[in-house]
């Protein structure tokens, strides 16, 4: 089947050949009328093509299915427009498939029953290094803190941990890998006396701590590779930033595209009641 486009461009051919618009026409088999057209977005879609096009500057790791629920618009309308601007991500490297089974711990049932926590690492312009801690609520999705410095020693977590248990309350298990800085004697005596059971993955096993890894990845993806630190304090603040966004402003798929701290309001109204 030949498209109209086809057949416009055919028209064009034609004529470029020197045929009457007349015979053109008759040979591409499409009216007279075709020549004197002009295509319009109407007006609407020239709004919205504006804000699609400023979303993707400001968000360019973003796919249309998240710009439309921060625009507020239907996913269908956004990926027409998104398609024609040619605003589409570059399609992911398809990851390699474990074989096997194995068992998975289980996952949070509430707000503020499990946490799981993780260090990613980074550098500044400068060559100098960044490292950082990231506590997640398992069940909100809720980003508690990144910590920014540049080495965290058992010290550093235990002080984390104790600032954010005396905010959000203790929650019952948290789960990391098996780290030295979370499987130090100094932290597992200090959670076994705030009574908070430390849940650790299998060696070698990521996917065990899923929710942190996915973070991390996003934190990486969003964050981290587009800026360029000068110095830590620079960086603190930046990650600080993205880190209140990501909680109150980025949609979440996996919570109905509900925002992570929406769902932790409910963090409060179990205590309170």
């Amino acid at each position: 089947m030949v498209t109209p486009v086809a057949r416009r461009e055919a028209l064009e051919i034609l004529k470029a050949k020197g045929l009457s618009e007349r015979a053109a026409c008759r040979i591409a088999g499409v009216s007279r009328r075709v020549t004197s057209y002009q295509l319009r977005q109407p007006g609407k879609d020239e709004e919205l093509s504006g804000q699609l096009i400023e979303a993707s500057a400001r968000y360019p790791r973003f796919g249309y299915r998240r710009i439309a629920v921060m625009t507020d618009q239907s996913v269908g309308r956004v990926w027409r427009l998104w398609r024609s601007l040619g605003l589409n991500l570059p399609k992911r490297r398809p990851r390699k498939r474990r074989c096997g089974n194995d068992i998975r711990i289980p996952g949070a049932t509430q707000p503020n029953s499990v946490w799981s926590y993780d260090f990613v690492h980074d550098r500044l312009a400068n060559g100098g290094t960044l490292k950082l801690l990231c506590v997640l609520d398992e069940h909100t999705r809720e980003c508690l803190a990144i910590e920014v410095g540049k080495s965290l020693r058992n010290q550093d977590v235990i002080l984390t941990l104790s600032r954010l248990m005396r905010l959000y309350g203790k929650p019952a298990f948290i789960r990391s890998d098996n780290g030295a800085e979370f499987t130090a004697t100094a932290v597992m005596k200090w959670l076994r006396d705030q009574n908070v059971g430390p849940a650790y993955i299998k060696p070698g096993s990521p996917w065990q701590n899923g929710f942190v890894e996915s973070f991390n990845g996003k934190l990486r993806d969003e964050c981290l590779n587009r800026e360029w630190f000068v110095n830590r304090r620079e960086a603190k603040i930046v990650i600080e930033k993205w880190r209140q966004f990501y909680n109150n402003e980025r949609p979440h798929s996996a919570l109905g595209n509900r925002t992570p701290a929406s769902v932790g309001q409910q963090r409060w109204q179990n205590q309170s009641a």
